[in-house]
Formats: structure tokens, C-alpha cells, sequence
């Protein structure tokens, strides 16, 4: 009787981890997604990847954006109220970060073949130029405006978000990718950008 009682308990162990592998496998295999996400923004799927090294700086020399994550606002016209308000959204966003506020910048990118800036210069901002088509793929997705896109540290366009700007919804996407990324893997993205 007690050779069976250690059977059963056998095949009770080895189901408790058999069936959730054979389950996740499953779920893989057959490409299952959930039905709604957690984040606040549109997923870029797959992420592509910017390169905002080729960027280029309007109040001087380029400075190294890599190992750092961007807010990246895509601004074609001058800046009127909506931008400036725009801009104060995420400076904001920005400060609430609190411990995180140096791991991210704000950049205000505008057409390479505008002469002067779109705004004036706020501190904490880049104002920097970017061709034609990169600013344009920006600025609208699918029809719609949009208001402001996450970069990461490794110059992936991984989120955006439509006008008008889901100023909370941004804040708590961008606090969860900062929970999740190692500053470690940014501090290195950082160096060798530096090294090359």
C-alpha cells in the first residue's frame, strides 16, 4: 500500500511540473497573445530601431544619447500653445520620475531642413533636426498626430502616443520600462557609444 501511496505522489510531483512547461509550450508554439495589454501607449511592433546618433543638435555639439531613454516629441511647425503645453506635460513627466529623471531626456525634433528652431530653449530640452521621412514616420502613424514617443537606451522606438497626449498613461508606461531595463546594460550601451 505504501509503494502505491509513492506513486501517486510520484505523478502528482512530476504533473505539477510537466503540465504548466506542456502548457506554456502550447501557448508559444501556437503564437498566443492576451487579449488587452498593460501599457497606456501603442506598442511599436517590432521596435525599429531610430539611431538618434545621426540626429543632429540645434544649440551646438551632438551630445552622446545612447544609454539614455528619450521622450521624443516630433514637432513639423513652429511651436505654438499646444507645444508649449505639450512640452511642460513632459517636463513634468520627467521630473516625477524623481530618482530616474537623469536616466531620461526630452527632445523636441523638428525637420533637417528648417533654418531656425520650432521653440525656444527650456533647460532639460534637445532641440535637434532629423530628415524628412524619419520626422514625418513620427509625427503621424496610421493618420493620426501624434504627441510624443519613448526611445531606449539603445535607440529603439519601442512606444508612442496620439495627440491628445495620455500625460499619466505615459508617465506609468515609462516608470514600468525603467523598473524593468538594468542600468547596468545603459551605463554600457553609454560607454561603447563613447568608445566608437
Amino acid at each position: 500500500m505504501n509503494w502505491l501511496k509513492g506513486r501517486w505522489q510520484l505523478i502528482a510531483l512530476l504533473a505539477l511540473f510537466i503540465l504548466p512547461t506542456a502548457a506554456a509550450m502550447i501557448m508559444v508554439f501556437s503564437d498566443w497573445r492576451p487579449g488587452t495589454f498593460t501599457n497606456n501607449g501603442d506598442l511599436v511592433q517590432p521596435a525599429v530601431q531610430l539611431d538618434p546618433s545621426t540626429w543632429q543638435n540645434l544649440d551646438g555639439e551632438t551630445p552622446a544619447l545612447a544609454g539614455d531613454w528619450l521622450l521624443v516629441m516630433p514637432q513639423q511647425s513652429d511651436c505654438g500653445e499646444d507645444c508649449r503645453g505639450r512640452l511642460d506635460v513632459l517636463n513634468r513627466i520627467r521630473v516625477a520620475l524623481d530618482k530616474d529623471i537623469d536616466r531620461v531626456r526630452i527632445i523636441v525634433l523638428q525637420p533637417g531642413t528648417r533654418a531656425e528652431p520650432v521653440t525656444e530653449v527650456q533647460a532639460g530640452f534637445l532641440r535637434m533636426s532629423a530628415p524628412a521621412e524619419t520626422l514625418e514616420r513620427l509625427a503621424r502613424h496610421e493618420g493620426a498626430a501624434m504627441a510624443a514617443h519613448i526611445v531606449d537606451y539603445r535607440g529603439y522606438h519601442v512606444m508612442r502616443y496620439a495627440e491628445p497626449l495620455d500625460a499619466s498613461g505615459l508617465l506609468d508606461d515609462l516608470d514600468k520600462l525603467l523598473r524593468l531595463a538594468k542600468e547596468e546594460a545603459e551605463r554600457r550601451a553609454a560607454e561603447e557609444a563613447v568608445s566608437r
